[in-house]
């Protein structure tokens, strides 16, 4: 039988008219034993008709995102009800909202990434692009969806410490994927524990809280998989073969000119863009193609190799190349792979690595030189696109003064 004693309480969030025309906040309101108070304002500004009563409706842009702080909010709210009864102490609507204003102060981690996100968005100094912000967001949506996981959406940024970083780990190591496969590579996980750390670090210096939990603990290296690209048996192969449907021959003429300029998709889009200023005449008096690239805004510097200028007069000029958005680009690679018995998981950064590869492995080029090519600030992180391997070795033996004195 249940217990009429028992509190009980609602949160409810509504609206109230904002000082800017057509707009309104989001507030909060909390009920219990039929007595309401107003909680705090939620900090979300809408279209004041894109509210239905109880979350933001779908015709606003942001609706994912503002409802996830509604959604921290009332879990909050709920977090704090259920410790008073379950130490059974006084239940109040005042004495609610008193604990919640003061955990208020204290961060919480999902909203600490939402604050990060926006911030990181405008920065004048670090000029990030959308794609950038874009990466952040989806280690964000992964963290929240771990902390839902774990029933723990109000975990706070001075408690993730390294137990619940192993947590998250072990947690990205099982998470189903598109695909049917199941858990990401410890490379990815790697890259997204530290970016956690830079969250955690960004709220220490904005002094939203006062310790890193985080500030002794080692996040392994990321161990990357052997680069998936093309050799250069293969990649004859795919510059002789002609195919029968139309995108297909135009993805596969794409996918050429990446693997002999090394470009990031995106730079290369934005260089067909830009090819009336980006390409240029270099010291050495022939055509190169210079441009800064879109994420690091480090110049990239390479050479029209003679696969890019085919390529580029076969279609008419840079402006005519057929260049599709990436998604569409990878879902033709997919089909072109399996047509050539190329590998299966064949996408637009294998042209990257198939570049770096043959940089290093046929053209013999140092490290130094092949760190201008892709446009890199340094060789920390190159082995991700391709490494030197037995076939330098041989070449490099066979050119060897001091081997052949011994002959």
């Amino acid at each position: 039988m249940r217990n009429k004693s028992l509190v009980r309480m609602e949160v409810n969030f509504w609206r109230r008219q904002s000082k800017r025309a057509g707009m309104s906040t989001i507030y909060c309101r909390i009920t219990v034993k039929g007595e309401q108070l107003d909680i705090t304002s939620t900090g979300v500004t809408i279209t004041t008709d894109h509210w239905h009563g109880k979350r933001v409706s779908a015709d606003e842009p942001q609706a994912p995102l503002l409802n996830e702080r509604l959604v921290i909010i009332e879990e909050q709210l709920l977090s704090i009800y259920n410790n008073l009864i379950r130490n059974k102490e006084l239940v109040t609507a005042g004495r609610i909202k008193r604990l919640f204003l003061e955990e208020k102060n204290r961060i919480s981690l999902a909203s600490a990434f939402e604050a990060y996100l926006k911030d990181s968005a405008i920065d004048p100094d670090r000029k990030l692009q959308k794609s950038s912000v874009t990466v952040y967001d989806n280690v964000r949506k992964k963290v929240i969806n771990f902390l839902i996981a774990h029933q723990a959406l109000d975990l706070l940024v001075d408690e993730f410490d390294r137990e619940w970083l192993l947590k998250f780990r072990r947690w990205m190591k099982t998470v189903p994927l598109k695909g049917g496969k199941i858990g990401h590579a410890d490379s990815y996980i790697a890259k997204q524990s530290q970016t956690i750390r830079d969250v955690i670090v960004w709220c220490v210096e904005r002094k939203l809280v006062e310790n890193n939990p985080l500030g002794k603990v080692r996040i392994p290296q990321a161990e990357y998989a052997d680069p998936v690209y093309l050799t250069e048996d293969q990649f004859k192969r795919l510059r002789k073969h002609r195919f029968k449907n139309d995108a297909l021959q135009r993805t596969a003429d794409v996918f050429i000119l990446l693997c002999r300029c090394g470009f990031h998709y995106g730079d290369l889009e934005d260089f067909v863009k830009s090819h009336r200023t980006a390409l240029k005449k270099g010291l050495d008096g022939k055509p190169w193609m210079i441009k800064d690239r879109i994420k690091t805004k480090v110049s990239i510097r390479v050479p029209v190799f003679a696969e890019v200028k085919a390529i580029v007069d076969k279609y008419g000029g840079w402006e005519q190349l057929p260049v599709p958005s990436d998604q569409k680009f990878n879902g033709y690679l997919k089909v072109i792979a399996a047509e050539l018995g190329l590998p299966e998981d064949l996408s637009s950064k294998a042209g990257r690595k198939t570049f770096t590869d043959w940089c290093f492995n046929t053209l013999l080029l140092s490290t130094d030189a092949v760190v201008v090519l892709l446009g890199r600030k340094s060789s920390k992180g190159l082995e991700v696109y391709g490494r030197p391997d037995e076939r330098r070795v041989i070449a490099e033996l066979s050119e060897s003064k001091a081997l052949k004195k011994r002959k």
